[in-house]
């Protein structure tokens, strides 16, 4: 007498859904992830990452020939990278409506995974540029430092968005901290894009030749790169997922990132499908995924508080 096995998934089915999801967790389309500010973490499970920084040769105290050496302090410290972690499991009514949508990368399901990882990778980002960060050694717990006393410096927006108030304070900020303007990021919402578009300073051709006012778009704010998301306005429609922080006092912290000041990396957890143990000739899909990020420099980072 035969026996009869409950029918599952074929290797090879599943063995192109984790390459296709693989490929999609490799993905640098994001807003955030392919910018200058991002430093790829491409080692699996990594979480420490020790670094040194702003270390100054001083003057000989000797005067003459055969001065002493002068022993220095190594600037170095060790920041461990939190980790998010997402999953999902999506209940799928037919065997061979399972096999379409986990091996064709073309599928409704992998489309929206796609949109769905990047507003996930942008908020790592940006939450690891603006929160705290876990210092210490390696083989300890660590202590949390916050923003401020990293070094990140916050510039009140919240009377007027614009080059003057923000803009032009935030390049003086990190031309005093020795930090290189050229390849800055700036991330904000439309509502703070509105009002760099109908600030003077970028919409007339006399300051400007982005041409904002042709474009509906600002892409550029005096070297920094523009990036824009969605985010909530007083008496408008909500955002489901706002990127950038917003409290409940109706401030958004719109956030400046020189390059190399965040390090990220991405590490899949698991990817199946099965057989649903509670409906008939229905599969279940599970993927787990984590996204690591962690700010390298709190100097490299400014924080522009606006009014929502």
């Amino acid at each position: 007498m035969p026996i009869i096995t409950s029918p599952n998934l074929d290797h090879a089915s599943l063995l192109l859904f984790e390459k296709n999801f693989e490929r999609l967790a490799a993905n640098k389309d994001t807003k955030l992830l392919n910018c200058p500010a991002i430093k790829h973490m491409d080692i699996k499970g990594i979480s420490n990452i020790s670094r040194i920084e702003g270390n100054e040769l001083v003057d000989v105290t000797s005067k003459g020939r055969n001065p002493e050496k002068q022993y220095l302090e190594i600037r170095n410290d060790n920041r461990k990278s939190k980790a998010e972690r997402y999953t999902g499991t999506y209940l799928i009514d037919s065997y061979d409506r399972a096999v379409k949508l986990i091996t064709d990368p073309t599928s409704d399901l992998f489309q929206n995974l796609k949109e769905a990882r990047n507003r996930l990778v942008d908020q790592c980002i940006v939450k690891a540029a603006t929160g705290s960060v876990v210092v210490g050694a390696p083989d300890e717990a660590g202590s949390e430092l916050s923003a401020e006393d990293d070094g990140v410096v916050t510039i009140d927006g919240t009377s007027t968005f614009d080059y003057i108030t923000c803009i032009s304070p935030a390049i003086t900020q990190f031309k005093n901290s020795y930090i290189d303007t050229n390849g800055v990021t700036l991330a904000i919402s439309a509502v703070e894009e509105e009002a760099l578009r109908n600030d003077d300073k970028y919409m007339n051709a006399l300051y400007s030749s982005n041409n904002t006012v042709d474009r509906g778009t600002i892409t550029n704010a005096s070297g920094f790169n523009v990036v824009t998301f969605a985010g909530n306005r007083q008496g408008a429609k909500k955002v489901d997922l706002p990127i950038l922080p917003e409290s409940e006092e109706n401030k958004r912290s719109n956030v400046l990132m020189a390059p190399k000041s965040i390090a990220f990396a991405t590490e899949i957890g698991r990817l199946d499908c099965e057989r649903s143990p509670k409906h008939v000739n229905s599969w279940e899909v599970t993927i787990e995924v984590y996204f690591k990020a962690v700010r390298l420099q709190g100097s490299k980072i400014i924080i522009i508080e606006s009014t929502m």
